[in-house]
């Protein structure tokens, strides 16, 4: 069994008292997971690395930050684990351009780690710089073929807005805005299941072939050598001029066999190219989406998690900021909350960018790695 001591800051007018406040139950942790908004965020990283300089203190600014009490804006969440696991942590400092720089960096963490069985690599990626694929190739590349999973989100900011660039993660103190920070968790007695949830389904039974595209600065020309914003607007059945109004609700949707990865629609460039949030390929089929019935989908989730692990000892959340404002929209948040304490008592997490799981890259969707 994993144990773990959560705490909660709400003194964020005084970074030394938040801290204080959220670590007071925390004992000799071997590593800590802490989330809060962008406007104390180094400092809590500094007081918290300095109080704890012996453990890994890994931490990720948030558009909200989760626990069993709610979404919440601005307060610092943390988690120490304290018995039941082996850690490693790393960072990749430039995982805009230079990431497989790093690959004997993830090496050595394994080697510290020692087991691949019942372990897993948790990653938090600095947004904005189209980094995300980067990171996933360089830990991939070495934890792929040991059959350790990847999970983890994209740093955010109270906005909730690309081009509002205060968004930070962290490792034992240190700021890396152009990189990513990992840790390598054994769960020494117990398994580690990881869990995608995707509320959203195919507008109609219609999907359209990337034609030309431009995976690096994640942008579509054109799909089935049309402009993408026409073949868009088209499938959505209104003006061109319009499309704007519909990219939160209508994400696009990447086929992959017989699952779906959802990504985010930036905008529209003049030349009707699509921008996006995550890469689309040459030749990817694509699909538009929308919501489907969240309600009976995140009953789904929380069954199938508790099948699988019935108490779970820890449960690490990456929610995409875009079901975050959906759910707020839709008036669901509070019950989304409630659900989500009653079924996981020990659970934290934080709104995100993006989305990592494996060797995929996506938006709009929800990720739990759920700890025997």
């Amino acid at each position: 069994m994993v144990k773990c001591s959560f705490g909660v800051g709400r003194h964020t007018e005084n970074p030394v008292l938040c801290v204080e406040e959220a670590v007071k139950d925390f004992r000799n942790p071997i590593i800590i997971f802490f989330f809060s908004g962008e406007k104390n965020f180094r400092e809590y990283a500094r007081l918290i690395n300095e109080t704890f300089p012996k453990t890994i203190c890994m931490g990720c600014s948030a558009h909200r930050s989760i626990d069993n009490s709610g979404f919440e804006e601005d307060v610092l969440k943390a988690v120490a684990i304290e018995e039941g696991v082996v850690c490693s942590a790393g960072v990749i400092e430039k995982a805009d351009n230079l990431a497989l720089e790093y690959a004997d960096r993830v090496r050595r963490s394994l080697k510290e780690v020692g087991e691949t069985h019942n372990t897993v690599c948790v990653e938090f990626t600095a947004p904005f710089k189209r980094a995300e694929e980067y990171a996933l190739m360089t830990l991939n590349s070495v934890l792929l073929r040991n059959e350790i999973p990847v999970i983890g989100g994209s740093a955010a900011n109270s906005d909730g807005k690309e081009g509002f660039e205060e968004a930070y993660i962290s490792l034992n103190g240190e700021i890396y805005p152009e990189g990513c920070v990992y840790a390598l968790i054994h769960n020494v007695n117990g398994k580690i299941m990881l869990c995608r949830e995707n509320i959203y389904e195919p507008l109609s039974g219609n999907s359209f072939t990337a034609t030309k595209a431009n995976a690096i600065t994640r942008t579509v020309m054109t799909y089935d050598n049309k402009p993408a914003a026409d073949v868009y607007a088209k499938e959505l059945g209104v003006p061109k001029e319009q499309i704007e109004n519909y990219f939160f609700d209508n994400p696009m949707g990447k086929t992959e066999g017989d699952e779906v990865y959802v990504t985010a629609i930036q905008g529209e460039s003049l030349n009707g190219s699509m921008r996006y949030l995550a890469r689309v390929y040459e030749g990817t089929e694509m699909m538009v989406m929308k919501v489907g019935d969240y309600r009976s989908i995140t009953e789904q989730t929380i069954k199938g998690v508790l099948k699988e692990i019935k108490k779970p000892s820890l449960v690490l959340m990456f929610n995409c900021i875009a079901r975050t404002v959906l759910f707020e929209k839709q008036n669901y948040l509070g019950e989304y909350e409630k659900m989500l304490a009653d079924a996981f008592p020990r659970f934290i997490g934080f709104s995100c960018m993006s989305e990592q799981l494996g060797t995929k890259n996506c938006n709009c969707t929800m990720l739990l790695a759920v700890f025997e």
